[in-house]
């Protein structure tokens, strides 16, 4: 492995870590805070972590550029960070974890279905296989029709990430990482911060400091797992792919669980079996060439 690779599989692990702990981190901040304040806080964090860069990447700004940086600021960060937080209102962080893990089979079919990508052999099984495990993840849903929706919300957050992992790559190759993390996380801070004026400023604050040590998780979501691991995300996608990137999903569900157990959370067989399943189909469509 030379030693490109090997900073790319560094990359991938410490993300993978940083956004394994994420679900925890969300389920801990919404004991106090409703999903959308845990959403929206969580992104207007993350743009005064980047704002410092603000002057610069705004220097690099081209019209061509706005259109796609809208759409990985809206669909690939705003909804899916209310979508996620809403959706563990009802199932616990590793099961959301669990799910994540159809990333990159959702990043395979908006490749080929937005952006012309072609679709081999391994790529079909991949996402054959991926629908297999969906399946046999949500079987207890087939009686549980709650359990169904959230899971369903948390499946159309990774299709929002599918959407702006194949942006980035296809749109914004031309682009700097950082560039990126802080022009989308401007766009992001908008809709957030004309949320938090109308609920009022001031009952924000309050509710932040009747609520200190549940508000530190969402600092850490802000500055950690949204500022800094999209840089991180962005700088491997453009030196790697858009499918690899997203490949993060092997680990990401692996420490979810971790600290889902750690948090007394009940883990069923199924949904172990269903997720290895959706990760065999993901390695498939990575690694297995199939003629």
């Amino acid at each position: 492995m030379n030693k490109n690779n090997t900073e790319n599989w560094v990359i991938l692990l410490i993300l993978s870590i940083i956004w394994g702990s994420s679900f925890i981190l969300m389920k801990k901040s919404l004991i106090s805070f409703t999903y959308i304040e845990v959403g929206f806080l969580r992104l207007i964090i993350a743009f005064l972590a980047l704002s410092p860069f603000l002057t610069s990447s705004l220097k690099r700004l081209k019209t061509i550029y706005i259109a796609p940086l809208l759409l990985v600021s809206i669909v690939g960060t705003v909804i899916p960070a209310v979508l996620f937080a809403f959706a563990q209102t009802y199932l616990n962080s590793a099961n959301t974890g669990m799910l994540n893990a159809l990333t990159p089979i959702f990043t395979l079919i908006i490749g080929v279905i937005l952006f012309k990508k072609k679709m081999n052999n391994q790529g079909l099984l991949g996402i054959i296989m991926g629908l297999i495990g969906t399946y046999i993840l949500l079987l207890p849903s087939n009686i549980d029709i709650a359990n169904t929706k959230y899971s369903i919300i948390v499946i159309v957050a990774t299709i929002c990430y599918a959407i702006s992992i194949n942006t980035i790559k296809e749109k914004l190759r031309d682009l700097g990482p950082l560039d990126i993390a802080v022009l989308s996380s401007l766009f992001s801070f908008i809709i957030p911060i004309v949320y938090i004026i109308q609920q009022g400023v001031f009952v924000t604050i309050n509710k932040i400091s009747a609520n200190i040590f549940p508000f530190l998780y969402i600092i850490v979501l802000g500055l950690i797992c949204t500022s800094f691991a999209i840089i991180l995300f962005n700088y491997l996608i453009k030196k790697t792919s858009a499918l690899f990137g997203s490949s993060t999903t092997y680990l990401i569900p692996v420490f979810a669980i971790i600290w889902g157990l750690i948090d007394n959370e009940t883990i069923q067989n199924h949904e172990i079996i269903g997720m290895l399943i959706i990760l065999f189909g993901v390695f498939i469509m990575n690694y297995i060439k199939l003629e």
